[in-house]
């Protein structure tokens, strides 16, 4: 069990058979098709060139033993073997070459493939699958099925060589070729038989990886948590039983990928041993030459040798084309929010909302609106309240399509969301949220982050405007100081005034705050109440609060209860009604008033 328990159970949705990965595999490298001919054609030359050797040994013992004995062509054969030795290392030097720039922009492509995919997913997505898992896929499954591109390379030269080395051992002597395809039966029987059991064992072994990196990743981000609570040693342990997990399928995988070697080598070592028996009757019989059964023999070793390495390749291979799996399980993921093929872009939104019959949930049977409709007009100022799981953040999720919904409508100005393009439509979107997102770059480049061309004079009117000058002024390196991952460096409140520049810079049409100020302490609250008339003045909010200083002054109070609305309205008359809003005000609200009184029992209304 334990923390990261859940992990190791982290679902893949598709299963492909190994005609599809074959298929798409060479559809991935079509592109780089001019490296694959000229790595075909290395290992073409270098399999004759492997061929033609052993005859020229059998030739000069053949000299040798014979009474009369021709120097010249002694000197040319071993001449032509030390030419032939230059061109082996030669054309494994030009192959190496070859595959060393093909095997890296194939990885680039197939990471970027990989990466714009996640980029296209929704929220959804992300709810399912672990940032670590995620980050196996993008670094260590490409990187593995990269290796087998060049598994499968050394693999084929070696199934080339086999070939030709069989042609030539029935040239030789066809009866020996014949007892030696004896053993080829067994071999393959053993050999398919281990690539089942390693298909299995591989796909347990990727998995097994993804769940330490996303233990990895997680016990770093929260590691504040974990100090705090004095629980280090609990997270070790529980880190340990992830990887101890890990360690098991690794050690299944190496028993598999060794344990099948030595039945080959025995089979293969008794059918030598079967032909050396028999070549040397044939000798004696007179029936053929010492050099010749040599030759024999030598071809013989390099005909087992590459059926040898397939002990090796299957696992090596399974374990890539595991990892291709799961890389083509993230590619073939298809987003849930889909924009229409003949979406509109929209320059500038004037901010009409409607929400129509909205039905909605996030697991299929968990309702969360069922018929939900609101109506929020142009420039108009909302705060919507409610209890947790009310339905809240998921309807200003809807509204930024980070979710699909499953049956009515969201219209802008009379469009459906889903007929205008996301790009356009999230441009005029505002969303500034309680827990903030910093890059790791500089202040100017996270303000900056969603109006790139933005001229200096906006840029420092949205920093004054939220009062980040005194911050940026105080640092050395002012607007260029580099801030680290999710904005350390900067206090919560900092961080918050960035993402309300970022937001004020970017100057959207409808503007979503979900509990932006619930965080920060009173003194930043204050300046960003300041910069919230500025940053809602002429635009559609949203507004999500744990604050009373920032629903009061809203047009409009919309209350949610179990995923409906069930009250609307100003403060005070919301107040006056005495129903759910009421009961929320005297519950979360009240306190933050300035006239409150502790143990009061009567709402004031002013």
């Amino acid at each position: 069990m334990g923390l990261y328990a859940g992990m190791r159970n982290e679902e893949q949705k598709r299963e492909y058979s190994d005609r599809e990965l074959l298929v798409r595999y060479i559809k991935g490298v079509a592109p780089f098709r001019k490296s694959i001919g000229l790595i075909s054609l290395f290992i073409f030359v270098s399999a004759i060139a492997e061929t033609i050797n052993p005859l020229l040994i059998g030739i000069a013992i053949d000299e040798l033993s014979g009474s009369r004995r021709n120097p010249l062509i002694i000197l040319g054969v071993g001449g032509l073997y030390f030419i032939i030795t230059i061109l082996l290392w030669i054309m494994f030097f030009l192959r190496r070459k070859e595959i060393g720039k093909f095997v890296p922009y194939f990885l680039e492509k197939l990471r970027m493939n990989i990466f714009d995919k996640l980029q296209e997913q929704d929220m959804s997505f992300f709810d399912k699958h672990l940032s670590g898992q995620l980050n196996t896929r993008v670094s260590n499954d490409a990187l593995d099925f990269g290796n087998t591109t060049l598994l499968l390379a050394d693999t084929f030269g070696n199934l080339l060589i086999s070939l030709l080395t069989f042609g030539m051992l029935v040239w030789l002597n066809l009866t020996l070729a014949l007892y030696t395809l004896i053993a080829i039966p067994f071999i393959f029987l053993l050999v398919l038989s281990l690539r089942r059991i390693v298909k299995i064992v591989s796909r347990t072994y990727r998995k097994a990886i993804g769940s330490v990196n996303a233990a990895m990743v997680e016990s770093i981000e929260g590691i504040h948590v974990s100090k705090s609570y004095g629980q280090e040693s609990t997270v070790s342990r529980q880190f340990q039983e992830t990887n101890r997990e890990y360690f098991k399928a690794g050690f299944r995988v190496t028993a598999v990928t060794h344990m099948w070697r030595p039945l080959l080598e025995t089979i293969a070592s008794i059918t030598l041993i079967a032909i050396i028996f028999l070549g040397g009757q044939f000798v004696f019989q007179g029936i053929t030459n010492p050099g010749t059964i040599f030759i024999f023999i030598l071809y013989l070793q390099k005909f087992f040798r590459p059926i040898m390495v397939l002990s090796v390749f299957f696992p090596h291979l399974s374990q890539g084309m595991a990892a291709y799996e799961r890389i083509l399980d993230v590619i073939d993921s298809e987003p849930n929010v889909r924009q229409n093929p003949n979406a509109i872009n929209i320059e500038t939104l004037e901010g009409e909302i409607v929400f129509k019959d909205i039905d909605f949930c996030y697991r299929e049977g968990g309702w969360v609106f069922k018929g939900l409709s609101l109506h929020i007009k142009k420039g108009e100022k909302i705060a919507i309240v409610g209890h947790t799981g009310a339905g809240k953040t998921s309807l200003v999720s809807l509204l930024a399509r980070y979710y699909e919904f499953q049956g009515g409508s969201i219209k802008i100005d009379g469009n459906d969301i889903r007929d205008i393009t996301l790009n356009s439509y999230r441009r005029n979107l505002g969303n500034v949220q309680q827990e903030v997102f910093l890059f790791s770059g500089t202040i100017e480049e996270n303000i900056r982050y969603g109006r790139q061309e933005a001229s200096e004079e906006d840029l420092w009117k949205a920093i004054k405007t939220v009062h980040l000058e005194e911050l940026i002024e105080y640092l050395p390196e002012g607007l260029q100081t580099v801030i680290g991952e999710r904005g350390k460096g900067l206090s919560a409140g900092q961080q918050q005034l960035v993402s309300f520049a970022r937001a004020i810079l970017s100057d959207p049409r409808i503007l979503v705050l979900d509990e932006a100020t619930s965080s920060v302490d009173a003194y930043t609250e204050a300046i960003i109440q300041e910069a919230l008339e500025e940053l809602l003045s002429n635009r559609t909010s949203i507004i999500i609060a744990h604050r009373l200083s920032t629903i009061v002054n809203a047009d409009r109070i919309i209350v949610m209860d179990n995923g409906k609305i069930v009250e609307e309205g100003t403060h005070k008359s919301l107040l006056i009604q005495g129903g759910k809003y009421a009961t929320l005000y005297k519950q979360y609200f009240e306190h933050q008033s300035l006239d409150w009184e502790p143990n009061r029992e009567s709402l004031t209304i002013e």
